[in-house]
């Protein structure tokens, strides 16, 4: 990819679009630091005024942050979230004076059962990572999590990563697209007998149940995912997107 300067579009812009596009297609990581302004200045061609006039647009955008001293790096994407995707979930539980945990129930490559390959517009049978867990407070189970996410880097599985991250996170490091945008959906449910002894209720006992998909630039599901939260010890209130702990 070059600048065309004989080109109506101007070259700001056009090496903005160079980097959006590395970015989105993975190129450059959340976390990856950018080539400096003397790099990019001299790689295209262009001044280092319009190199930085480029990297002002991303910065606008969300896609980079400038550390001072450091350079500048690829931002994570700012995906819906609710409260309680693990740094939440800690600091929720904290401010109930209660202690929070979580635990690793499964982690494991699993051919994609039928619902998940078709939420991941995968074939049936492809291979993907499945993780569930468990999130208490007090040693109390709050949350019964599971996820599926697209499997393409090849990296290894660590537990203790699954164990903590939320489900942006997992795609970063185990997909090869990353996550551009979210979709998630709230509704009531009743719980069955397995996700009700992982919870420590009875069976058909109310639950909230949030399902969160995740889609690449491109338009490719790359995770989908869907936690229950008991529906004795959280209710909705006026704060957007969030669930509040009855304590």
């Amino acid at each position: 990819m070059s600048i065309d300067k004989s080109s109506f579009v101007p070259p700001y812009y056009q090496l903005a679009q160079i980097l959006e596009r590395q970015i989105k297609s993975g190129v450059y990581r959340p976390g990856d630091p950018l080539p400096s302004e003397a790099e990019l200045s001299e790689k295209y061609g262009l001044s280092r005024m319009t190199v930085r006039r480029s990297l002002s647009q991303l910065a606008r955008a969300g896609l980079i942050r400038t550390e001072k001293g450091k350079g500048t790096f690829v931002s994570r994407p700012q995906l819906d979230r609710a409260v309680f995707v693990m740094d939440e979930f800690h600091k929720e539980m904290a401010s109930r004076g209660l202690t929070s945990s979580v635990r690793l129930l499964e982690a494991r490559l699993v051919p994609a059962p039928e619902k998940a390959a078709k939420k991941l517009q995968l074939p049936p049978g492809t291979k993907v990572l499945y993780i569930r867990r468990s999130l208490l407070a007090d040693g109390e189970p709050m949350a019964y999590d599971r996820k599926y996410l697209r499997y393409d880097r090849g990296r290894p599985i660590l537990e203790n990563e699954l164990q903590y991250q939320a489900l942006p996170e997992m795609v970063e490091k185990h997909a090869e697209a990353l996550p551009a945008s979210s979709k998630m959906v709230l509704q009531v449910t009743l719980l069955n007998e397995e996700e009700a002894r992982a919870l420590h209720v009875a069976p058909g006992s109310p639950a909230f149940l949030l399902e969160q998909i995740l889609v690449a630039s491109d338009g490719r599901p790359v995770g989908w995912g869907w936690c229950l939260y008991r529906g004795d010890r959280y209710q909705l209130t006026s704060v957007p997107e969030a669930l509040q702990n009855l304590g």
